[in-house]
C-alpha cells in the first residue's frame, strides 16, 4: 500500500479520536453522590427465609454540555461503624438513565441479602437503623454513553449519618 492511501485513514481516525476524548473528559466530570439509603427487613418464617433490602438512590450531575445516556452500573454499597467497614451487598442499575446537559437525575436500585448476611453485619445494620454514626460507602463501575461512544467510569461515594465525618 502507497503511503498516499495510509492518509485519509489515518485522517479519519484522529479526527473521530478528538471527540471521544471530549466525552471521556465530561464524563470524568460528572458527580455522584448518595442522596438516601432506606433500609427495610422483611420477616418470612423460618427465619433463614428473612430478607434484608436496602433502597439506595444515587444522585448524578451532569455539569458538561454533554447528554450521557447510562447503560448500566455496579457498585458495592457498605457500612463503616465503629471504626469497622462490613459490605452489605453488591447492587445493579435496574434501568437505564438519560443525564441530560447540565441536568442531574437519579439512579433507584435496590440491594438485598438472606438472613445469614443479616446476622453477620447485625451490630453495624442496627447501629445504622437506630441512628447511630457512621458512613456509608458506594464503590463501583458506570457504563454510559455520549453521542453513542461507550465510556466506563469508576464511581465512589461516602455518605456520612449520625454525626459522623
Amino acid at each position: 500500500m502507497r503511503p498516499a492511501r495510509l492518509v485519509l485513514p489515518v485522517l479519519v481516525l484522529a479526527t473521530a479520536c478528538a471527540p471521544v476524548r471530549d466525552y471521556r473528559e465530561a464524563a470524568r466530570g460528572l458527580r455522584f453522590h448518595l442522596d438516601r439509603v432506606e433500609p427495610r427487613v422483611h420477616l418470612a418464617l423460618p427465619l433463614d427465609r428473612s430478607r434484608m433490602a436496602f433502597r439506595v438512590v444515587v444522585g448524578v450531575d451532569n455539569p458538561s454540555g454533554v447528554p450521557f445516556h447510562v447503560s448500566a452500573f455496579t457498585g458495592d454499597l457498605r457500612l463503616e461503624t465503629r471504626g469497622a467497614t462490613h459490605a452489605i451487598g453488591r447492587m445493579e442499575l435496574a434501568r437505564p438513565i438519560e443525564l441530560a446537559p447540565r441536568g442531574s437525575g437519579s439512579m433507584d436500585v435496590e440491594v438485598s441479602f438472606s438472613y445469614g448476611d443479616l446476622r453477620d453485619n447485625w451490630v453495624a445494620i442496627q447501629a445504622a437503623a437506630q441512628g447511630g454514626s457512621g458512613a456509608w460507602l458506594l464503590e463501583g463501575a458506570l457504563k454510559t454513553e455520549a453521542y453513542g461512544f461507550p465510556i466506563q467510569l469508576p464511581v465512589k461515594s461516602r455518605r456520612a449519618f449520625g454525626g459522623a465525618p
